[in-house]
């Protein structure tokens, strides 16, 4: 009789541990864009495209070219939607000197790119 309940017992664990396994909901996947400028070095209102993939985002989404202004990100008038998990956009800059950018979709950023206007 002893070892009936032990087997009971050591069955009913091993399912209520495999429910609790199956009840954690798998973490949702991460998305990322990678940015990447056609140039480094252009001359003033010369045309720039960028272009990246964008890992886990949705088809259609949004990406906004960004430029850093001293501290803080400042949105660009360009924009992209993804599509095949990609994107390609152009801007053109009307300042001399070195622009740091990056492009964005809501919380996910890429990491920034430098480009120099002469």
């Amino acid at each position: 009789m002893n070892m009936r309940i032990a087997v009971v017992a050591a069955a009913s664990a091993a399912l209520v541990a495999a429910g609790a396994t199956a009840a954690v909901a798998a973490p949702a996947p991460a998305s990322s864009i990678t940015l990447k400028a056609s140039a480094a070095k252009v001359k003033l209102g010369d045309a720039v495209t960028f272009t990246g993939k964008a890992d886990g985002l949705k088809e259609g989404s949004k990406v906004t070219l960004q430029v850093k202004d001293g501290k803080k990100w400042v949105s660009l008038p360009a924009t992209a939607k993804v599509a095949k998990a990609a994107y390609k956009l152009t801007d053109r800059f009307d300042k001399k000197g070195v622009e740091v950018l990056r492009v964005k979709d809501g919380s996910t950023v890429s990491k920034s790119v430098s480009v120099t206007v002469r």
